[in-house]
């Protein structure tokens, strides 16, 4: 008479039959369920437009010709930005958008050309602007047009002195000239009148507006230098 005989090893995780000779892995236990953290992002948050009041303040502060922290956007403020844009290398639209706005934070500095003691004028062709150094500092910055090339309607490059100056509006035939101070002898002059324009566009003087002829007027003193680069 057959019999069966099972044995349970225990430890062994094996079942022993006797009967059919075989051997099975016992089941293993179900594994836990797999729980995903949801996936999270977080997005820096865009900083507040700067009000005309702040505007004015950077720009000021800068040395750009916005004079006075008003709040109220003037020619001056529109002039000042542009020329910020212009030596930032933004789109020239006198309107603190995102770009203006950023680059404010964090703005482009200029390097004078001639660090010699003293005060003297420098006219940037390339970006449009001109700027007071004094002891090798950039003291001031204003928005400038120069020449539009077209014909005779060129600015020289090089280094000028002033050689005499009119102290009221000169009546000349290419156009009137507020306060011109000569630097050559063919008529080339700092002077302002408007309008000032973002690209060049004068007949080949540099152009400033009347504010900031103002400024820089006492400052273009006979033998005073003008560099024009």
């Amino acid at each position: 008479m057959s019999r069966t005989v099972k044995v349970l090893v225990t430890g062994s995780a094996l079942l022993l039959s006797a009967a059919c000779g075989q051997a099975r892995s016992a089941p293993l236990p179900a594994a836990a369920p797999t729980v995903t953290s949801p996936t999270t992002t977080t997005t820096t948050p865009k900083p507040a437009p700067p009000s005309t009041f702040q505007v004015q303040q950077a720009l000021g502060t800068l040395g750009y010709q916005a004079r006075q922290a008003t709040g109220a956007l003037d020619d001056e403020t529109r002039h000042a930005v542009i020329a910020f844009q212009k030596v930032q290398g933004l789109s020239r639209t006198g309107v603190v958008d995102d770009a203006t706005a950023a680059a404010l934070r964090a703005p482009r500095t200029i390097t004078p050309q001639h660090a010699t003691p003293g005060t003297h004028l420098e006219v940037d062709i390339a970006l449009q602007v001109a700027y007071v150094v004094t002891d090798g500092h950039v003291a001031k910055i204003y928005d400038a047009c120069t020449g539009d090339n077209v014909g005779e309607r060129v600015t020289p490059l090089g280094d000028f002195h002033v050689y005499y100056q009119i102290n009221f509006m000169e009546y000349a035939p290419l156009g009137n000239l507020y306060h011109p101070s000569y630097i050559t002898t063919t008529g080339i002059a700092v002077h302002g009148g408007e309008p000032v324009e973002a690209v060049p566009a004068s007949n080949g003087c540099v152009r400033l507006t009347d504010p900031s002829i103002d400024d820089v007027f006492p400052l273009l003193h006979p033998g005073a230098e003008v560099l024009i680069f």
